[in-house]
């Protein structure tokens, strides 16, 4: 108990105050001298310890730092580059797989490619005998051929048929419209006529009554004149009247005769009159006649527009024969198509660019419509599909980057990004889906799908990762590439 303070107290002495002392020469190294230093209270100093000790103490204390902190730097840098990492091995590369069969039954006469050979859109890859569908190609031209020469004829009758019908028609419209404005002007003439010879037939009659009667009136004074020139005649002889009383009677006869041979004159005349009026009557039955032959050649010119026009069924009979013959020559036009797709499909061509794989085909195989034949691993449709642990997706988020290593290509890293998530585990797509209704209930950790797109500039045209390789996955969920790249959804 007594001993505790003072060696603190030589302690503190010792570090505070050290004293130095001499080794002789004829002191070995192995017995250290120990030094005769006493503190404040007197009390003896504890030895000093050898020097080779006391350097390897200074040596580890740094080593034994530097290693703590290089263990906590290589904690952080780990803690850092692994935090908000998704890893998986249950990985694997998958792409598009194009199946190439068949669309015709035909013999395989050719095999112009052969197993893993890269091939281009467009390229020959199996060949059929083509004897059969170049014969059919021909039928079908042929009748093609004959239906086209139907359609010309047809089209060539019709043209003939409207140009009769518009001939027909406009000569018809012509004679028409030649004879139709005669009518108006012959009823407006034989309307006058009709007028006039009535208003003369009455006039002329009237005209000869009236000279009539003057011609009675005037024969009447003239027999009276002459009565009255024979009686004074006489009495002249006998001389009881004198010659002056004669010759007044004389001409008073003179001037009846004169008038009763005007009245003459004038019934003559009248008479006259009344025969030109009467004869102006037979006039009107012309005029009527010419008429009636007017209104005859208007019905005649109708009837032959009507009949000129009825025409146009002929004209639409012709065409539809032409439309039928155009339907014909459609159809044989069709059959000529799909004999000539049928006779290009005896030359089976690559769909896509890619990688042939899976050739069953034979020399002299007999084929049928959709019968593989072979398949194509499509160039640049590729992708990784990594199952994550349901426990491990809260994070992943499309867009994420992902590294990806294969076996195949050790040391290299495959770059892409998360394109998609599973909306299902693959569980629930199961052939047989677990049923946790039935009691039975046995938690499991899911897996869950997830669609990784690789960046296809990593990937030159003649090389691509084979389809169906192991692959391990680390997705960084720290952030999400937004920058546009070269990759190809799948």
């Amino acid at each position: 108990m007594s001993d505790a303070p003072t060696r603190a107290e030589n302690e503190s002495r010792q570090t505070s105050t050290p004293e130095t002392h001499t080794i002789s020469p004829a002191e070995t190294p192995r017995t250290p001298i120990r030094a005769q230093a006493q503190d404040g209270n007197g009390h003896e100093a504890p030895p000093a310890e050898p020097g080779p000790r006391r350097a390897r103490r200074r040596l580890v204390l740094p080593i034994v730092a530097g290693a703590v902190l290089l263990i906590l730097v290589a904690a952080v840098t780990y803690w850092r580059l692994n935090i908000g990492l998704v890893k998986t091995d249950n990985a694997e590369t998958s792409g598009d797989v194009a199946p190439v069969s068949s669309q015709i039954t035909g013999t395989v006469t050719r095999i112009d490619v052969a197993d893993n050979q890269y091939v281009k859109t467009g390229t020959v890859l199996v060949e059929l005998d083509p004897t059969d569908y170049q014969l059919v190609l021909n039928q079908a031209q042929a009748n093609f051929a004959a239906d086209q020469a139907q359609v010309n004829a047809a089209a060539a009758a019709l043209a003939a048929q409207e140009q009769q019908f518009a001939t027909g028609v406009s000569a018809a419209r012509g004679a028409l419209a030649a004879t139709s404005p005669g009518l108006p002007q012959s009823l407006a003439q034989l309307q006058m006529v009709q007028q006039t010879t009535v208003t003369q037939v009455e006039q002329a009659r009237a005209a000869v009554t009236t000279a009539r009667a003057n011609v009675q009136s005037t024969a009447a004074s003239y027999e009276t004149a002459a009565k009255t020139l024979s009686r004074d005649r006489q009495l002249l002889g006998q001389g009881a009247i004198a010659q002056q009383q004669v010759d007044s009677d004389t001409a008073a006869y003179e001037a009846a005769l004169a008038q009763y041979q005007a009245a003459q004159d004038s019934l003559r005349q009248a008479q006259a009159n009344l025969a030109s009026a009467l004869a102006n009557r037979q006039q009107v039955t012309v005029t009527q006649n010419a008429v009636e032959i007017n209104r005859g050649q208007i019905a005649q010119a109708q009837a032959n527009l009507e009949q000129a026009q009825a025409g146009s069924a002929v004209v639409r009979q012709r065409a539809e024969q032409l439309a039928v013959a155009q339907a014909q020559a459609a159809q044989a036009a069709e059959q000529v198509k799909t004999t000539q797709v049928n006779l290009a499909r005896t030359r089976i061509l690559a769909p896509v660019d890619g990688w042939v794989t899976n050739r069953t085909v034979q020399i002299g195989t007999v084929v049928q419509p959709n019968q593989p034949l072979l398949s194509v691993a499509v160039d640049h449709r590729l992708w990784v599909v990594a199952n994550v642990k349901e426990t491990q997706l809260g994070n992943v988020r499309v867009g994420n980057p992902v590294r990806v290593t294969v076996d195949t290509y050790r040391g290299r890293i495959f770059h892409g990004r998360v394109t998609s998530i599973t909306a299902a585990t693959g569980s629930t797509t199961a052939l047989l889906p677990p049923d946790n209704a039935t009691g039975n209930f046995v938690k499991v950790v899911q897996l869950v799908p997830v669609w990784i797109t690789l960046d296809s500039s990593e990937f030159p045209h003649s090389q691509q990762l084979p389809i169906g390789l192991s692959a391990e996955v680390t997705i960084d969920t720290r952030q999400i590439d937004r920058t546009p790249s070269h990759m190809q959804d799948p």
